[in-house]
């Protein structure tokens, strides 16, 4: 397997080196979660601890990198079986020339807002602060230009400082180092309680958007089909278990955020019992949205189609077997 120029840990690139040919059965399977804050990861967070991995055939090692551009090159570049990403970062990873595919979905829609200084009383305040941002390609950064543009400011008209996860650039914000920046509800809530004020609510738009989805590789699916399955139906079987095991959801999200605050985790929680999409369906019109707006700068994107980046057949076994019925009874499976 070859090596990723990526740092993601010592003992980690050791284990790789000695694990070749993808995850064959009671064997190591490798994937990645992008946010350490109490957002969709927790899905992930919960398909470790509460056995749903295991339970479904898969010796799972999931490791934290920071961004889902960086979660998609190393699994281009062979370190991981799986990873977790924003649709962008997955789209214009293949687009590049990998060789993965958007397999399932967590969220389809951008529960983002923009939050700042009391003194920014108005979206057109923003113009020439300082923002704290996210790595490019990342779904952040994605949400903070779109949000931007509707408002009718032109990204190089503010100052655009990369600071990383969503704790980061809130911190910055808060300690006074930036003006303003873009957040989920877990940052949201984090905000408010130091002062920070809401500017913008994009959630409140309900802009189709593939936010956070599950990524494999073509091998995977080539040579091991049994595995992504299995991945696939944890991660249904996850947001079943995250929506009926609050308390034990909560102290899941407290262990993977080193303790962040009940209330936050609380207001996570009641955010993504809402976002969660039941029958783990990725977006079609986000993809499509998300094309259309890169095709007007990206020749690739203007050439692409949607169903070049993804690969639904495992999304789609889980309602012709019965997986869903099974879960939530047959009246709730419609859910996209």
């Amino acid at each position: 397997m070859k090596r990723s120029g990526i740092f993601v840990g010592i003992v980690f690139l050791l284990s790789v080196f000695v694990f070749s040919g993808g995850a064959q059965a009671g064997d190591k399977a490798y994937m990645a979660y992008i946010s350490d804050s109490p957002s969709a990861s927790v899905a992930y967070w919960v398909g470790k601890d509460a056995g749903l991995f295991k339970k479904h055939g898969l010796n799972m090692d999931m490791l934290f990198i920071n961004g889902s551009t960086r979660g998609i090159q190393s699994l281009i570049a062979g370190d991981l079986d799986f990873t977790s990403a924003v649709g962008t970062s997955a789209m214009n990873g293949r687009m590049a020339g990998g060789d993965i595919f958007i397999i399932n979905s967590l969220v389809n829609t951008l529960p983002y807002y923009v939050i700042g200084k009391s003194e920014i009383r108005s979206p057109e305040d923003m113009k020439g602060r300082s923002a704290a941002t996210h790595i490019p390609g990342t779904s952040a950064d994605f949400a903070l230009r779109l949000a931007l543009k509707r408002v009718g400011i032109p990204y190089d008209q503010i100052k655009a400082v990369t600071v990383g996860g969503s704790p980061a650039r809130v911190a910055s914000v808060m300690n006074g180092q930036l003006d303003f920046t873009i957040v989920t509800d877990a940052g949201k809530i984090q905000g408010e309680k130091a002062g920070l004020k809401v500017i913008i609510d994009m959630a409140k738009l309900n802009i189709p958007f593939q936010f956070t989805c599950g990524v494999t590789t073509g091998k995977m699916i080539r040579e091991q089909p049994e595995s992504v399955k299995g991945f696939v139906r944890a991660m249904a079987e996850s947001v079943h278990y995250f929506r009926n095991n609050k308390e034990s959801t909560i102290k899941i999200m407290q262990k993977y955020t080193r303790g962040q605050k009940r209330a936050v985790l609380e207001g996570s929680y009641d955010a993504y019992t809402q976002l969660f999409v039941n029958d783990t369906y990725p977006t079609l019109e986000g993809l499509r949205n998300t094309l259309e707006i890169q095709a007007t700068f990206d020749a690739k994107a203007a050439r692409a189609k949607v169903d070049d980046f993804v690969d639904l057949r495992f999304v789609d076994d889980l309602k012709k077997s019965g997986f869903l019925d099974k879960l939530y009874g047959r009246s709730q499976t419609s859910q996209h």
